[in-house]
C-alpha cells in the first residue's frame, strides 16, 4: 500500500490520516469479528502498510508542523492537567479537533446552505448531515453544491417559494446573500466542468 498523492498542507494530513486511519480500523476490526476472511494474509499486509504509513505522517506533523504526538506528551499524575504546549506546538488531539473542525468548515462553505437561514450549522455536518432544518428528514449530501434539497429532492419547493420563504425568514438581505451563494457555487461547478 502507498499513498497516491503525499500531503502538504495540514489540512491534507488530517484528511489522509482520518481516511487511512478509517481503513485499519475498520479492516482490523471486521477480522477479529470474522466478518471477513484472509487466507492469504493480503488484508492483514494492507492493514500493517496502513500503520507504517500512519507512522511516518505522524513523524512528519511533528517535524512539519509542531505536533506532539500522544507517546510524546509529558507525564502527568492521574487527575493532573496536562501542561501547555511549547510555543509553536500543539498537542496531536487537540491539532486534530481544530484541523476537524476546519476542515468540515470548509466544505460546509462549499455548499449553498452555508448562506441559508434554515441552515442549522456546521455543527450538523460534523455528524454528517445536511445541515437543513425544513427537510423532511436526513440527507447526507446534495445533488450539486448549489442546489437546495428543498427545490431538489421530491420537488417539494419550487425556486420561487423557496426565495419567498428565505425573504419570510431572514428579510431581503438573506435572500441576497443566498442568491449570491448560489451564482458563486454554480460558476465553481461550470468551471470544475469545463476543467475535467
Amino acid at each position: 500500500m502507498e499513498l497516491k498523492k503525499q500531503p502538504e498542507t495540514e489540512m491534507e494530513y488530517w484528511e489522509t490520516i482520518e481516511a487511512l486511519g478509517g481503513f485499519v480500523w475498520r479492516m482490523n476490526h471486521d477480522l477479529g469479528d470474522g466478518r471477513i476472511e484472509d487466507p492469504d494474509g493480503e488484508i492483514a499486509q494492507a492493514i500493517e502498510e496502513g500503520k507504517q504509513i500512519l507512522n511516518r505522517l505522524a513523524t512528519e506533523l511533528s517535524e512539519k508542523f509542531g505536533v506532539i504526538q500522544p507517546k510524546d506528551y509529558p507525564k502527568t499524575e492521574p487527575g493532573q492537567e496536562r501542561p501547555p504546549a511549547p510555543e509553536g506546538k500543539i498537542y496531536y488531539w487537540d491539532w486534530y479537533q481544530k484541523m476537524k473542525d476546519a476542515v468540515y468548515r470548509s466544505d460546509y462553505e462549499k455548499i449553498i446552505c452555508s448562506a441559508c437561514p434554515f441552515s442549522e450549522g456546521v455543527e450538523k455536518m460534523k455528524i454528517g448531515i445536511i445541515p437543513c432544518s425544513v427537510f423532511p428528514g436526513v440527507a447526507y449530501r446534495l445533488t450539486a453544491p448549489h442546489i437546495c434539497l428543498m427545490t431538489d429532492w421530491g420537488g417539494r419547493w419550487t425556486k420561487e417559494r423557496l426565495y419567498q420563504e428565505i425573504i419570510a425568514k431572514g428579510g431581503e438581505e438573506a435572500l441576497q446573500t443566498f442568491k449570491e451563494k448560489e451564482k458563486e457555487l454554480q460558476l465553481g461547478s461550470f468551471v470544475l466542468k469545463q476543467v475535467t
